[in-house]
């Protein structure tokens, strides 16, 4: 599809000067870099005439277009600032958030002040802009006759509720409703249910709108809050919670309000916890799960917890107790003592990060309105719970039996019965099944195969077992004991068929196990195809029979990728080139397709395309001012690693290459990389690995893919770097003595181990590296609060035993017990709150390098995590790493940072905390 945007610039081409055409191309520069642009969110209308997308800029203030598609017209309508825009689903509206500068906005921070949006209101068919001030957000109705505006609530105000106004888009007529606190549109769209929360509470409770009438109708009202609005699938019927205290309790429990038939004879009822004997004694209802309908309208599901007693209302010592001889420690403050004990299912600092979720968490409950029956599902050993797609059963999961957990998550599976909480055991030993849409069959691997389960007859079936393929992923290494499969299954809407993957093609697979088809020849030509859904949020409900499919397609060693519509028995591909294609939907109510396609040289822009997919229409056109500068393309590298695999590799070429010129050449490695081919670098002063700014300073930039073997993650990244680096250096374009290697993380692992095993590399730079694989594999992953350990032996550590079993090969991958003897200078950057590698990792790299005295230096940025944060840190250390690789590749002058260090007196912040 390149031809497309190729066409514009041959157009615009022919109609320049001659001067014009002659005129020098430049060399793009750091300060070039604030213009250019990156696309946003987008969205295209339900009828697919009218488009909108962000533009965010490098450097400086973004903003929002509106545009209508047609052929006769090329209109577009800037916002500067403008954020999440949506249409209206009678396709006559747009409206979006007005933000401000971004000057504004850190003028407003330093303040301690947030941004106040404002809302703009487009109509289609005139242009004609609308703005309200002070929106916090915004909502069409569905059948897009009204706009809800939510203004900020005041900066005083000690309740949830704020002013809404409700715009009546047909009339051009605006309501007014205060202290909201929340709000929901029904299905149709001509009810509108709000609750209240006043700051003086007399004004609270539930009331429903009717937006045709303007009938308000006022269903409870009470001085308590109300919360978790919900409406049913068809939006006939709404639920609320109403606060309920208790004496000597911590928190409320709630009662639950169902307003049932509300287009004919509406029909109330309660839900209150007292009156059922079902209902555990010491619970309460939760108002942090929503109350949830069931698709029948039936039952709505509620989250219920233990309830805990008020700590201030526990019973006083008595006088007696009071003149007992007084502890020499009671005027002491309790301990913080962390206890970590080796029975643990969950260590000490997972169990801080999953605190607030552990604080929110709750049994899943069911309440059955029809006979007014509460039944609990959820259990102490069945907290993970899903509903099957028709909610008449429960799965449920309960993993005790194997905690701790040190490999793989292990959990018996169960399934319940909604009406009567009767439970079954299905599978030992398991992880996660899926349900389907219509609650008939849960889908789940195991023994190499897919299965499924048919609920109401209680049977397994291999549904796949005589099909001639493999379907676990066996192109991934990393420890487990049983391979995951290749894609997780993707069902139709009916529950009769369900889409299945091996490693090129896609199965159409009957549920009983009857019948099989092959939809797809990806394997003979190593095309990849997937299922793709094109409509947003219709993938719980199921792929619709009488609807064509759609694919993604990816050539595993070509790098081409497109789209690919199977309809009636026949596979057409629609798009497929070298050219990289995603964000690939479809307008709502019309058979109009958008999606984006960038390459190495063509900024990533978005088509629109009809039914027949010919004659795409341009809907933006990123960084025209790309044609002043110099700019490279990429080639694929195919390249044997030692073990004899064959692998690919993207190169990059320097922006002014000249064919017989040598050049310096920049190694990025993570794992595999040839995927990225096609893929549009924008140039970034804030990124170390900025594959445009090194080719636009006249480097090659190559990213070669590493296959693994397990124990030998380290051995493995050389045995396939080297080999393609020196394919590359084959080809006569490179500098020999001009190479360098970087990564971050994993990635700086295997550059820091690299560097160990070969002299081949002149320059490093490694972002947070792996270094001790001992100390690392009992260190903590502080982001998760997960052990590495499990990371090594079941994901990307590759160590399937633990170090005390297999100590030479997890000697042999540490980079510092390798360090003795590295010839190629090394910079390395840590943050000192590293959540993913621990901060210590390298700390032991810099004492390692400097006592053995080796070319190292690290770069530490005080309270950054796994990835720089705050701007002028990366600035900082894309600046240094730059330099780094501009003194030991090509020979430039050194910073005195390089040289000399920097003193901690002489840092830069530590000098202005003195100056203040």
């Amino acid at each position: 599809m390149r031809h497309f945007r190729l066409a514009i610039l041959l157009i615009s081409c022919f109609l320049l000067s001659i001067s014009t055409l002659s005129a020098q191309k430049q060399k793009l520069e750091p300060k070039d870099y604030g213009q250019w642009q990156r696309i946003g969110g987008t969205e295209l209308s339900p009828d697919g005439e009218w488009f909108s997308y962000n533009i965010s800029l490098e450097d400086g203030d973004g903003w929002l277009i509106i545009k209508e598609v047609g052929a006769d017209t090329t209109a577009e309508h800037k916002f500067m600032h403008g954020v999440r825009p949506d249409f209206s689903n009678d396709n006559k509206w747009a409206a979006f958030l007005i933000g401000v500068s971004e000057d504004e906005q850190k003028k407003l921070e330093e303040q301690n002040k947030s941004v106040r949006y404002k809302l703009g209101l487009m109509n289609l068919a005139t242009t004609q802009v609308d703005t309200f001030k002070n929106v916090q957000s915004f909502e069409f109705s569905n059948n897009g006759h009204h706009l809800l505006m939510r203004k900020y609530k005041p900066e005083e105000s000690n309740t949830d509720g704020a002013d809404v106004i409700i715009r009546n888009l047909r009339q051009g007529t605006n309501q007014l409703v205060g202290n909201v606190s929340e709000y929901e549109f029904n299905k149709k769209g001509d009810k509108l249910a709000l609750l209240l929360d006043a700051t003086e509470d007399f004004g609270n409770g539930a009331h429903l709108y009717d937006l045709a009438s303007n009938r308000i109708n006022i269903l409870d009202s009470d001085t308590t809050n109300y919360k978790e609005l919900s409406w049913n699938k068809e939006g006939t019927a709404v639920a609320f919670l109403k606060e309920l205290e208790k004496e000597d309790f911590k928190d409320p429990t709630h009662l639950v309000y169902a307003f049932r038939n509300l287009n004919q004879s509406p029909q109330k009822q309660i839900f209150d916890q007292q009156e059922f004997q079902t209902f555990p004694d010491s619970f309460r209802v939760v108002d942090y799960q929503e109350p949830r309908w069931s698709d029948d309208g039936g039952t709505l599901f509620m989250g219920i917890k233990e309830w805990e007693k008020d700590p201030e209302e526990a019973p006083k010592k008595s006088d007696a107790d009071s003149t007992a001889k007084k502890n020499d420690d009671d005027d002491l403050d309790p301990s913080n003592v962390e206890v970590w004990h080796w029975k643990d299912a969950d260590i000490q600092p997972r169990q801080e990060v999953m605190a607030d979720a552990e604080r929110r968490s709750n049994y899943l409950s069911a309440w059955h309105l029809d006979d007014d029956k509460f039944v609990q599902l959820g259990a102490e050993n069945r907290e993970q719970l899903q509903l099957t797609g028709d909610q008449k059963h429960v799965v449920a999961y309960n993993p005790k039996p194997y905690e701790p957990a040190f490999e793989e998550d292990w959990r018996e599976v169960y399934v319940l019965d909604v009406a009567t909480g009767e439970e079954k055991k299905i599978l030992d030993r398991h992880e996660f099944v899926r349900t389907s849409p219509d609650g008939q069959y849960l889908l789940y691997f195991k023994d190499k195969n897919w299965w499924t389960y048919d609920i109401s007859e209680d049977t397994h079936t291999n549904i796949t077992g005589d099909i001639d393929s493999r379907f676990e992923n066996f192109t991934r290494v990393n420890g487990r004991e049983y391979r995951r499969p290749f894609g997780s299954g993707d069902w139709a809407e009916d529950d009769q068929w369900v889409l299945i993957y091996d490693r090129y093609d896609t199965y159409k697979v009957w549920t009983d196990g009857s019948n099989y088809n092959r939809l797809t020849e990806g394997a003979s030509d190593r095309i990849r195809f997937r299922y793709t859904s094109i409509d947003y949020g219709d993938d719980q409900d199921g792929i619709k029979d009488d609807q064509p499919i759609f694919f993604s397609m990816y050539g595993d060693t070509t790098k081409k990728r497109g789209y690919a519509r199977y309809t009636d028995g026949n596979l057409e591909t629609l798009i497929y080139e070298d050219q990289m294609y995603n964000r690939f939907s479809r307008a709502d109510s019309t058979d109009r397709f958008v999606y984006q396609m960038q390459s190495a040289t063509d900024s990533p822009d978005m088509f629109l395309v009809d039914n027949s997919f010919d004659d795409p229409v341009t809907l933006t056109f990123t960084n025209p001012q790309q044609e002043d500068y110099y700019w490279a393309d990429d080639e694929l590298i195919t390249f044997t690693n030692e073990r004899g695999d064959q692998l690919e590799g993207r190169l990059l070429y320097p922006a002014n290459y000249e064919p017989g010129e040598t050049y310096p050449m920049v190694t990025y490695i993570y794992e595999k990389r040839s995927q990225t081919m096609h893929s549009y670098s924008m140039p970034s002063r804030k990124s170390p690995y900025n594959f445009r700014r090194f080719s636009s300073e006249g480097y090659f930039v190559f990213q070669p893919d590493i296959n693994y073997e397990l124990r030998d993650p380290g051995v493995s990244a050389v045995e396939s770097v080297v080999p393609a680096v020196e394919k590359v250096i084959d080809t006569g374009m490179i500098n020999e003595d001009q190479i360098g290697l970087t990564g971050h993380s994993w990635g700086a692992y295997q550059t820091t181990f690299i560097i160990t095993q070969t002299n081949l590399f002149n320059s490093a730079v490694a972002g947070a590296p792996l270094t001790n694989m001992i100390s690392m594999y009992n260190s903590i992953y502080w982001n998760s609060g997960m052990t590495d350990a499990k990371i090594f032996e079941v994901s990307q550590g590759r160590f399937p035993d633990p170090w005390w079993e297999d100590w030479d090969n997890f000697v042999d991958n540490s980079p510092i017990f390798n360090m003795e003897g590295v010839n190629t200078p090394l910079l390395v950057e840590f943050g000192t709150d590293d959540g993913a590698v621990d901060f210590n990792q390298g700390v032991e790299l810099y004492n390692t390098m400097r006592r053995m005295q080796n070319p190292f230096v690290m770069l530490v940025y005080e309270g950054e995590n796994h990835g720089l944060a705050r701007e002028e840190n990366q600035i900082d250390y894309a600046t240094r790493a730059f330099e780094w690789h501009e003194h030991y590749l090509l020979g430039k002058e050194p910073a005195d940072w390089i040289t000399e260090g920097l003193p901690y007196l002489e840092r830069p912040a530590i000098q202005e905390e003195e100056q203040e």
